[in-house]
This record gives C-alpha cells, structure tokens and sequence, in this order.
C-alpha cells in the first residue's frame, strides 16, 4: 500500500522560483486541501470498529502497525477518528508533556494549585444514585434530599455549611471570614492532575476493523480523483489560475 500523501492529485501551481524560464512555467504540487471523511454509513455500522487504548508514548504508526501490520496506514488511525492536529488530539509522550504543562503553569510549584472540585460518588440507602461522580461544582457543594426509609431530611456534607463571602473561579468558598468551606462529598483536583486527566481521556480511540480497511483505502482513491471541469488535466492533476497571464 502507499502512504498517505501519495493518494492525493497534483495542481499546476505557478512556479515561484527565481531559476524560472517564463512567466507561464508551472510545477506540480500536491492538493493538500482535498481531505478525505469518513462514509456516513460506515458510522451506522456497529460492528466496523472496535475500541483502542493508545498505551504510553505510542504514536500513530505504531497503532496502525498493531491493528493492521502496516504502519503506513497511520493515515487510517487519524482520519478515523478525526484528528486534524496531532499535537492537540494525539496524548503527548511523557517529555512532551512535561514541557507542555511547566510552559503552561509557568512552574512545578504552581502544578500542585487546585484546578477545579469534582463531587464523589453517592448512592441513596437503596443503591440509588443521587449525585455522580466527576461533577465540577464548587467546593462547598451540599446536596439534600428525602431518605424514603427513615423519612427524614439528610444532607451530603452532614452539617451545615457557613454562610457564603465569595466563591472564586476554581469553586473555592470562603465565609464571611474568609475560611475556605469544604464539604465532605467533593475533591480538589490539581493542575497537574487535571492536565493528566485530559491527555488519558485522548488515549481511548476506536479503530477501523481490518475487514473494512481495504473499502476505505478505496474510498480514499475516489475521494481524490477529479472530476472533469475547465481545469481539469486529468484524474490527478489540474491546472490552477496564473495571474501573470491575465496582467493581473
């Protein structure tokens, strides 16, 4: 099979070159506007993919090698799954990563400050659910609600909480004293955890099942093709518009 940027056409793009013989010379470049997507009826289709856990600081060719034995197919991995810009959509490796968040937070120290508060789980006596787990709320969240067995009113937090002063933009209360409010039914959650937290949750994909690939490899050759118009050289390659022809 080929790689990715063999499928696509060429246009004959104006030459910018300075060794150019005249105004009319042309060289062929490849189309990187044409992109391929992914069939609507292929996403109706339960069974054509299965989930993948992306583990460690394995890259795109790896997971094609993996899934179809050819690490040319990377292609496949990330048009499936609609990634466009593999730095943001792809988890980073571990040195990539520690670059990112000390850039981003500025330093280590700062990586331990209190992101946000994520509320635990917490079932009724029944096995029911009442609040779940990884809500963000703030950090003197308290739920209340009517016990049916015992018929009285309970509360999360199991006591009552100060009145409010303010309440910052990561969810901290504090009392008309200034003392931080914490109930007993949520989490602070780090900067560092946080950022770990969203490069895992880009480690789970689906992938196209191999008894598909070859369809869409063919898909991938029609997508390319051009259609005859006024440009049209052939089903690889077009003519593009030269403005020193028209003195433009």
């Amino acid at each position: 099979m080929a790689s990715y940027f063999s499928y696509f056409p060429e246009m004959e793009y104006v030459s910018r070159t300075n060794d150019r013989s005249s105004s009319d010379e042309t060289i062929a470049v490849k189309n990187i506007f044409k992109r391929p997507k992914l069939r609507e009826d292929f996403l109706s289709v339960a069974t054509a993919f299965s989930d993948y856990m992306i583990i460690g600081d394995e890259r795109p060719d790896q997971t094609a090698e993996a899934v179809y034995g050819d690490p040319r197919y990377d292609w496949v991995i990330l048009t499936t799954n609609n990634i466009t810009n593999y730095r943001d959509q792809w988890p980073l490796n571990d040195i990539d990563f520690q670059n990112f968040i000390i850039e981003k937070y500025g330093s280590e120290e700062a990586l331990t400050n209190i992101h946000h508060y994520n509320t635990e789980l917490f079932l009724d006596n029944r096995g029911r659910l009442i609040v779940p787990e990884g809500l963000r709320v703030d950090s003197n969240f308290d739920s209340r609600y009517l016990d049916e067995v015992i018929g009285q009113e309970v509360t999360m937090a199991g006591e009552t909480l100060n009145p409010l002063a303010s309440v910052d933009n990561v969810g901290v209360a504090r009392d008309a004293n200034g003392d931080q409010v914490l109930s007993n039914n949520v989490f602070p959650v780090t900067n560092y955890q946080y950022e770990v937290n969203l490069n895992d949750a880009k480690r789970r994909i689906r992938v196209l099942k191999s008894d598909y690939l070859d369809l869409y490899v063919s898909d991938m050759r029609k997508i390319m093709k051009y259609k005859k118009s006024s440009d049209y050289v052939n089903k690889r390659l077009k003519r593009v518009y030269n403005p020193r022809l028209s003195g433009a």
